[in-house]
């Protein structure tokens, strides 16, 4: 009866479900069972693993038995071969000494070397179409061959061999699956103690590698029919069993420590690699697949999981070792594609950002030193961006294999630096992603295939700090921490910002020294070259105006940090001025003053107050011009450009005219901002006019205008406020700054300035109304006008507007026809309509808006008339202007117009009379004026220009 209930608790105990307990499910201290004791046997690491080696040893053994001999063979029939061949190549000299003019003696001369009778005859030797010829040899292939991955011509043979050898397959599958369980579930009597189960997994394990590599030496792997695959079968779920029972001995079953573990999953790894280099691809799949889906069935404790991504790795670095040889090139993306996922899976599930950034390191390593079997990469062929780009040949295998593997090292460490959950692991993401960038750019200095790889390490770098602000992530969070009090807070807790610019300073560095290895190719010297004069500036760039990092470390302290950057740009420049190549130094010179110049003008802005950093940069301007004047640097007038439009935005816009025209700001700043600047941006233009640079001259000259204009409407603002005619000038300016600027700008920005000048025309328009409706003194009676005859508010009101557009219209030599004629037929207007104000205040006083018309008053429109007519006469003979002369003429039927039907009906007496006679003699003249010019010109220009009647210029 108590053998039945032992036996019986013993049978309930195996039927148990089996998961992360299972380890003291079996221990002797954990098992409460009164009438039977289930005795564990624990084995220590040293005599574990010894037994295991001496079970690799015995199988190595066996497996290579008769290699003395075989060696012995092969060593014979190398010594036959090469005897041969020196045979051969004996007989071919005469030929390829023999003169031309002697065929038959040199045909003749091989034959008497014929073996004889007892001897196999030899092939005759290749012909040689001449000694030029004979002395070119093809150049046998270098380094590994090249393989292609994933084709349709490649599924689709694959779909077929299922369909052909399904049976094989779920075999492969039906034998892994039994050597995984067996470790798992032991034998089911019960009998068996786990050091007992573990030893015989590892026997099952290499009894199958055993059985595989019998077969394969008997029948070969893929030759004989009936036989097929079946050595792959075999041994691959062999190694899939010995990878478990290594894995269940330390997760389930606590007998090795992790470093024995480590040591055995190494030795199944390398046995691993060693078979596949034997079998063919059924093989490399079974033990892929397999390895990679064994410890998500065995199971185990949760804290013994950061073993599973070395053991990832491991499985990836046999997977890729085993295809470095064969070149199926499916196998290392089957095999990076797999434990990838797995060891990402395995991280969300279970945590560990240490160990996986560790199997991100090992398995990115593994992908670009195994597939050219190189410690140094020296990946030739095309580049991956360039294959992208559709350029013919694609890029080889190995290139692409490292450009996958590259972008997901760089966006697992760029998302690793996001989930961490300290301040301390986002920095372990972030060097990563930082040593994967170095190693990019030195260590695959000999890769050509490998030229734009660091592009996507730089890119994650750059985006880190970025993503850190948007999602709040653990560093940026620690950066705001430190400012809260107390004030005190360590130095080290704004650490994260001075490793950033140090490391891209030094990420700058190496791509300065990787351009000046790249003397015969231009494209990547030129892109190694943009990539160190942005990178460091551009992280720079990132802390000002996403971390705000002067409120941690001071203006002074943060304006060190940039003004290093700016040294070592100039340190840089200073350098690249010393190459040979005058015509690649200058190009590659300028891309490095403009970084440095850019870091100091970044530094001056966080120091220096408003007015002086806009007295700063007017001072960088006419550095550039200087610099560019000096060594030749057109690149440069790039910089020159944006920094006259900042300065151009700071005194119109931000902090601009509303700026100047509070009444708070002293006169003195507002001379020194724009009276000082207009001293520098002329002493800058002064220094364009000795060397030609047309864009660079047109940006200062137009910013130059817009400054003064600006200027002049501020003061007449703040002499006489609340005007805002003033403010449609401000406006006028800043289109006829973007319309001068327009044929000098590229495409794109071309529709931007397209785009600003319509918004400037637009609120001008606005701006205007308001004082021809709303404030117009004609039509309302409060709008009373003030100030002294002719300058006065109606002055302020419509003239700086009219002048800004005639000006315009006059100077803009690109503007135009109709946009021309639109100017000035505003700027007229808006001149006539203040002249006929002030003739109305001459004779009404300030209120303009009283009933009636004086006859005085329309007389002296009549006059005023006249007097446009006469003056646009004038103008006209002195430009010959035939157009112009039109205008005078049509203006002088509108006078006579005016006359007839307004002056005979509004004037009385003796006004009327004299309004005729003076309207006669007017027109008289202006008929005798006309004629004159008509006889002038005639004697100036030939009959065609007659004829014609002159023409605008």
């Amino acid at each position: 009866m108590m053998q039945r209930r032992c036996t019986k608790e013993r049978s309930n105990l195996l039927n148990r479900r089996v998961g992360p307990k299972i380890d003291s499910d079996f221990r002797a201290d954990a098992l409460d069972l009164p009438y039977c004791v289930v005795k564990v046997e624990s084995l220590d690491m040293t005599s574990f693993f010894e037994f295991l080696v001496l079970i690799l040893v015995l199988a190595l053994i066996a497996s290579n038995a008769g290699m003395r001999k075989r060696m012995k063979r092969l060593e014979d029939m190398h010594r036959a071969l090469r005897s041969r061949l020196e045979q051969l190549e004996h007989r071919q000299e005469p030929s390829i000494a023999a003169p031309t003019g002697e065929p038959e003696r040199a045909t003749a001369e091989p034959e008497e070397a014929v073996p004889g009778p007892g001897k196999k005859a030899a092939a005759p030797p290749p012909k040689h179409k001449g000694s030029a010829d004979a002395g070119k040899a093809s150049p046998a292939p270098s380094g590994p061959p090249r393989a292609f991955v994933f084709t349709g011509e490649m599924l689709q043979r694959f779909g077929e061999w299922l369909r052909q050898n399904w049976t094989i397959a779920l075999a492969a599958l039906s034998l892994a699956l039994g050597g995984i369980f067996m470790v798992q579930y032991g034998v089911e009597n019960g009998l068996l103690t786990p050091v007992w189960r573990v030893v015989g997994a590892l026997l099952l394990g290499v009894v199958l590698v055993g059985a595989g590599e019998g077969l394969r030496r008997r029948f070969g792997d893929e030759q004989t029919p009936s036989t097929r695959y079946l050595p792959s079968v075999f041994a691959g779920a062999g190694v899939v069993t010995l990878f478990a029972a290594v894995l269940a001995a330390r997760l389930l079953y606590g007998l090795v420590s992790a470093e024995a573990t480590l040591a055995g999953l190494v030795l199944v790894s390398i046995l691993a690699v060693a078979l596949g280099w034997l079998y063919g691809s059924v093989l490399s799949a079974v033990g892929i697949i397999g390895a990679t889906a064994a410890p998500f069935l065995v199971g185990g404790e949760s804290d013994g999981g950061w073993l599973f991504f070395y053991y990832f790795a491991f499985i990836a670095i046999a997977g890729l070792a085993v295809d470095s040889v064969k070149r199926w090139a499916w196998v290392s993306a089957l095999v990076l594609i797999a434990t990838a996922t797995a060891a990402t899976g395995l991280y969300l599930a279970t945590g560990g950002l240490i160990h996986y950034t560790a199997f991100l390191a090992l398995s990115w390593l593994a992908a670009v030193i195994l597939p050219v079997q190189s410690f140094t990469p020296s990946h030739a062929g095309q580049t991956v961006l360039a294959t992208i780009a559709g350029l013919k040949p694609r890029a080889d295998f190995p290139a692409r294999a490292a450009a996958a593997m590259t972008v997901f090292v760089s966006v697992a460490g760029l998302l690793l630096s996001l989930d961490a959950p300290s301040a301390a692991e986002a920095n372990i993401a972030f060097l990563l992603i930082a040593l994967v960038l170095a190693a990019t750019l030195l260590w695959m200095r000999r890769a050509e295939a490998l030229k734009d790889m660091p592009f996507l390490p730089a890119a994650a770098f750059l985006t880190v700090p970025v993503l850190q602000v948007v999602e709040r992530g653990p560093l940026f969070e620690t950066f705001l921490a430190a400012l809260q009090p107390p004030a005190d807070a360590t130095a080290g807790s704004f650490s994260f910002v001075t490793l950033t610019l140090i490391l891209s300073t030094v990420a700058s560095l190496m791509a300065f020294w990787r351009m000046n290895r790249c003397k015969d190719d231009d494209r990547a010297a030129f892109g190694f070259a943009l990539g160190a004069a942005t990178f460091a500036p551009a992280a720079a760039f990132i802390f000002e105006f996403l971390w705000s990092p002067a409120a941690a470390f001071g203006d002074y302290l943060w304006s060190i940090h940039l003004l290093a950057i700016s040294v070592v740009m100039a340190l840089l420049t200073e350098r690249t001025l010393r190459a040979e190549d005058r015509n690649r130094r200058q190009m590659r010179a300028a891309l490095f003053a403009i970084a440095a110049l850019s870091m100091l003008a970044l530094a001056l802005f966080v120091v220096l107050t408003e007015v002086a950093l806009t007295l700063a940069l007017g001072v960088v301007v006419v550095l550039t011009i200087a610099i560019d004047r000096r060594f030749d640097l057109a690149l440069i007038g790039i910089f020159t450009k944006v920094a006259l439009a900042i300065i151009a935005f700071r005194l119109v816009a931000n902090p601009g005219f509303f700026w100047a025209v509070r009444g708070n700001t002293a006169w003195l700043a507002l001379l020194e901002a724009y009276g000082g600047t207009l001293v520098l941006l002329y002493a800058g233009w002064h220094l364009t006019v000795s060397r030609a640079r047309q864009s660079v001259q047109v940006a200062i000259g137009t910013t130059t205008w817009t400054v003064a204009a600006v200027f002049a409407c501020a003061v007449l603002q703040r002499l006489v406020p609340d005007e805002p005619g003033l403010l449609a000038a401000v406006m006028a300016v800043a289109m006829l700054a973007q319309i001068n600027r327009l044929p000098i700008t590229g495409r794109w920005l071309r529709l931007f300035r397209l785009a600003l000048t319509v918004l400037f025309g637009f609120i001008a328009a606005i701006l205007i109304a308001v004082p021809l409706t709303i404030s117009n003194p004609v039509l309302y009676r409060n709008n009373l006008v003030w100030g002294p005859p002719i300058f006065d508010s109606l002055a302020l009101s419509y003239l700086p507007l009219a002048a800004v557009l005639a000006i315009g219209a006059l100077k803009i030599g690109t503007l135009k026809r109709w946009l021309r004629i639109g100017f000035v037929g505003v700027a007229s207007l808006l001149a006539g309509f203040y002249v006929a104000c002030e003739i109305r205040r001459f004779w009404h006083g300030p209120d303009l808006s009283a009933p009636g018309v004086t006859q005085p008053e329309l007389y002296s429109y009549t006059i005023a008339l006249l007097i446009v007519c006469a003056t646009l006469l004038a103008v006209s003979f002195s430009r010959r202007s035939n157009a112009l002369r039109k205008v005078a003429m049509a203006a002088t039927g509108l006078t006579i117009a005016k006359v007839f039907l307004v002056d005979i009906s509004g004037l009385e007496g003796l006004l009327r009379v004299v309004s005729l006679i003076g309207l006669g003699l007017a027109l008289a003249g202006l008929g005798w004026l006309d004629r004159i010019m008509n006889q002038r010109w005639n004697r100036m220009a030939g009959p065609s220009e007659v004829s014609g009647g002159g023409q605008d210029r």
